[in-house]
């Protein structure tokens, strides 16, 4: 008995139709590839809006009163400008540390990578919103005498509740310590990620704010690692493994 020569190409026809569809991610899988992707290039882009915010940040001898409002007060474009770099590179911290999790694929390494983007992005979310007080104090400088609107530098700095606002701040070297030693231990990221950040940060608290160049140099090359963290996603995207 003879088998008919349109079945085998029928299940040919059914084979390349399956093949195709297993082929294709659904629909969600893209979408949410296509976030991870986004926040990939967040945190490319953080370190260098950082790294310009802090390159143009108006030069002070310290960081008190009378000082530091006049050195804002100086040049209201260069403020601004700086004000809005530092915005965004937080902005941008914030939202893209929230896809660290996706470049866990087992269990360890998760929880800390999961537990540091949430920290993390609290810090660097409430820290974008404290940028606002740039303009405070730019107008502080241009409205009242020195010594007034130090007085009102100082108020703001003693409220009561502001704790509850700026108290996060530890949370953008907790934050991403775990996510880079999560990560670490999944295999995603080398050693010398942790104590690179780690670095950064120092860097930008005890660099001297009239070295405003110095500052920038070592956000940089300190804050890098969350830029490959970034070029992870963005490389896990491409490859479509994510």
């Amino acid at each position: 008995m003879t088998t008919s020569p349109f079945v085998p190409g029928m299940d040919h026809g059914r084979k390349s139709t399956a093949a195709i569809e297993t082929a294709e991610p659904p629909l969600s899988t893209r979408r949410r590839g296509a976030l991870h992707l986004l926040a990939g290039t967040a945190l490319i882009a953080g370190p260098v809006l950082f790294a310009a915010g802090m390159a143009t940040t108006p030069a002070a001898e310290n960081l008190d009163g009378v000082v530091y409002i006049a050195s804002l007060g100086r040049d209201a474009t260069q403020t601004q400008v700086s004000a809005l770099f530092l915005h965004y590179a937080n902005l941008l911290f914030g939202l893209g540390i929230l896809a660290g999790p996706a470049l866990v694929r087992s269990r360890r390494g998760f929880w800390p990578v999961l537990t540091g983007s949430v920290l993390a992005a609290i810090g660097f979310a409430n820290l974008s919103g404290m940028l606002l007080s740039d303009w405070w104090n730019l107008s502080a400088a241009t409205h009242l005498t020195p010594h007034q609107a130090a007085t009102v530098f100082q108020g703001f700095q003693q409220s009561s509740l502001l704790a509850l606002w700026d108290g996060t701040t530890p949370f953008n070297l907790l934050g991403p310590v775990l996510v880079l030693v999560g990560l670490l231990r999944a295999g995603v990221v080398q050693w010398w990620t942790v104590p690179l950040y780690v670095a950064g940060v120092a860097g930008l608290i005890m660099i001297p704010a009239d070295l405003p160049l110095a500052t920038a140099a070592a956000v940089l090359v300190g804050f890098s690692p969350l830029a490959l963290i970034g070029l992870r996603l963005v490389g896990r995207y491409r490859a479509g493994t994510i």
